[in-house]
Parts: C-alpha cells; structure tokens; sequence
C-alpha cells in the first residue's frame, strides 16, 4: 500500500480540503479521525478536571488551579427574606444546625413561649389523670384577653385539661396551676424552670413566671428558645397539643370551648405547632415547629407586628433552603473556599456540612466519590501527567 494511502488508512490526516475530504471518506478516514479527536478530547478533560479537582495526594504531584467562586444562580433558595422582626432563627432539626438568624442573641421577652416550658415539665412530672384543684393564686392571674375562657377557684379540673388549656388557648391562670401542682408553690417551680434552662444550654435565659406575663427579668432568646423548642419535640403529648386547633372543656357542667391561639395549623403546609405569644412589651412572638419531605424545622420570631406572615416567610424559605447543591457545596464547609461564598450562606454550609453522620472518618474535604473521580481520571492519563495508563 502506498504510504499516503496507509496513512489515510491509519487517520493521520492533515487539515482536510473537500477534495481530500472525499478522498477519506473513501478510505475510511473519518471514522478513525473521529476516534482519534474523542480520544485526545477525552484526555485533555480529564487533565483540566484532574488539576481542577486536585489530587488526593501528594503522589500526583499537581498543583491546583484557582477556581472563582460558583454563581450564586446555583442555589436553589435565595438570601434569607427581610421581615419585620427585631430577633429571628430558623434551625434544622435534622440536621441539628442553624439555617439563618437575625440578633439570635439579642435579650428579648419571650412573652407566652414561655408556657412550652412549663408544659413539658407538666408531662413529665404529673399523672395527667389526677385531679387539680385550682387556687386563689391561680383564679387571680390576669387572663391573655378579654372573653378568653378562664379557670375559677375551687373547681376541679384534670392534670390533662389544664395542659391543653396552657397550650391551646394560653391560659395564664392555667398556668399557674399547672406551676402549683408541679412545685407546689409557683416561686419553686420557676426554680424548677430556671435549673431545666440551664440544663439545656440556655445560657441567656431567665424564668420569672410560669405564664409569659411582662416582667423586666423575664428575658430570652431567640437562640435559647430555639433549644427549648428542641427539648419540647421529645414530649409526644405537649407536642400533640401543640397542633390540637380545638377542645371543648367540661368542667363540672360548665362548657367551655377554646380555640387554638396559633391560626396557621391546618392551612400553611407540614405546619405542626408549637407556642405563640403577644404582650406589650415583647410584641408579637412565635415559636413553630415544620415538617416537610427532607427536614424537621424550628423557626422562632421575636419584637414582630405580624407573627404570621413573618413565620410563614421563614419557613416557605428554609423549605428549600437545604437543597442537593447545597449539599454538594457543604463539601468547601471548613476550607479555604469557604471564604469564596458570601456572609449570609455560611450557615447554610454549615448546615449541609453537618449531613455527614457523626464519627464519619470522611471529612467534608475529601468523599469516596471524589475519591473515586480521581481514580478514574488517573487510569485516563498516562505516567507522563501523572497518570497510571
């Protein structure tokens, strides 16, 4: 065979006139030029990846290149919303990190969340089918509203009825005999309250009643009552009322029927409770637990004129807050491209950082899926470039 037929053959062609371009097409010349331009793309990818990407040792012996920052485009949810709130946090339950906050730290009333408090310690210290006697103390504390069903001294109401009366309708003067029945006196049980908080971390916490009423010392935060919130899901029936819309109360032939003070159970999605609150000093509060398809969610607002829309801004965000680029970004969670992305997403990485199972040896830097990435890389380059074919 002549020697430009065989190297048309073996599709070592130079650039192709159409006349040449016939002449190969003759001799099977585009096939094994396709071949031999797949081949060499197919390497050259695997060089920019393998130096984008970084060995995952010192073996390979290549250096790095500097990557910009991925577009912000790529997250699926935006910038925490601008609501109207002087404190906030959103927390994932599941993956026991913080979405986003604003003044989490800030000391602010806590108003009526306070009695999530005094509801879990209810549960766990009293036979909720015993009977409570309510007392003076109790029939005198001021109720939450005008009209709002009250208790009255000398009935008797059952350790379960007060509860849901604390946690659907807000009973203040429930509360107060709820605290009773616990502690005996409600100065020992806001001692009881008090030692709880700290227990749990809530380290800028002060209890000064068991209700949530206006006092100067009775302070929070929108991080602690986050952590009080946590504390609160591993109590089935506190959190079964949480989410209770209704209850009718008969108390020795008197009816009374209450309606839940939080308005959004049964119409914003996977809402499922928790504790509002509204006083003169704390303005409107909220305190809400979310379940969605991917995540359990904790959102507080403090100091807010309209506890509803503001929740319910945090909540349609954080739905979508943690989505599977973020995890993939998670991975730069505690490297230096971290520092790339900006003020506002960090928790966020965080966040998605935290997916890995505790005592995973794998840190966030270095997965087997990136591991396995280099690998084939490397059998696709040859020895010269660090490869191994």
């Amino acid at each position: 065979m002549p020697p430009r037929a065989d190297a048309v053959r073996r599709g070592r062609c130079s650039p192709m006139s159409p006349r040449r371009l016939a002449r190969c097409r003759r001799r099977w010349c585009v096939p094994n030029c396709a071949r031999s331009w797949i081949g060499e793309a197919a390497v050259l990818s695997a060089l920019v990846l393998t130096l984008a990407l970084g060995a995952p040792g010192p073996e390979l012996g290549l250096r790095p290149l500097p990557l910009p920052p991925p577009p912000m485009i790529a997250f699926p949810a935006p910038e925490a919303p601008l609501i109207a709130a002087r404190s906030w946090m959103v927390y994932s339950v599941d993956h026991e990190a913080e979405l986003g906050s604003k003044d989490p730290d800030l000391l602010m009333p806590p108003a009526s969340i306070t009695k999530l408090m005094t509801a879990v310690l209810a549960e766990k210290a009293l036979d909720l089918s015993a009977t409570i006697t309510i007392s003076a103390t109790a029939d005198a504390t001021p109720i939450g509203f005008t009209g709002q069903p009250d208790v009255r001294q000398g009935e008797v109401w059952l350790a379960r009825d007060l509860l849901a009366n604390v946690m659907v309708q807000s009973g203040n003067d429930a509360s107060t005999a709820v605290a009773e029945a616990v502690s005996g006196t409600v100065e020992q049980f806001v001692e009881l309250m008090n030692v709880t908080a700290s227990e749990l971390g809530m380290t800028n916490t002060t209890f000064r009643n068991p209700h949530g009423l206006d006092d100067a010392e009775h302070l929070s935060t929108a991080r602690d009552l986050i952590k009080m919130g946590r504390y609160a899901l591993d109590f089935p029936i506190t959190l079964k009322l949480a989410r209770t819309k209704h209850v009718t109360f008969d108390i020795n032939g008197r009816i009374l029927e209450v309606d839940s003070t939080d308005r959004d159970l049964g119409v914003f999605p996977g809402l499922l409770g928790l504790k509002t609150g509204d006083t003169a000093n704390a303005g409107q509060v909220l305190l809400s637990y979310t379940v969605t398809q991917h995540d359990r969610l904790l959102a507080v607002v403090l100091g807010t004129p309209n506890r509803r829309a503001t929740t319910r801004a945090l909540l349609a965000w954080a739905m979508g807050a943690l989505g599977p680029r973020d995890h993939f970004f998670g991975m730069a969670a505690g490297t230096d491209l971290a520092l790339s992305f900006p003020d506002w997403y960090q928790a966020r990485l965080e966040a998605a950082a935290n997916n890995l199972a505790p005592g995973n040896p794998v840190s966030p830097a270095r997965t087997p899926l990136t591991d396995d990435l280099h690998q084939s890389f490397r059998e696709l380059l040859p020895l010269l470039l660090g490869g191994e074919s």
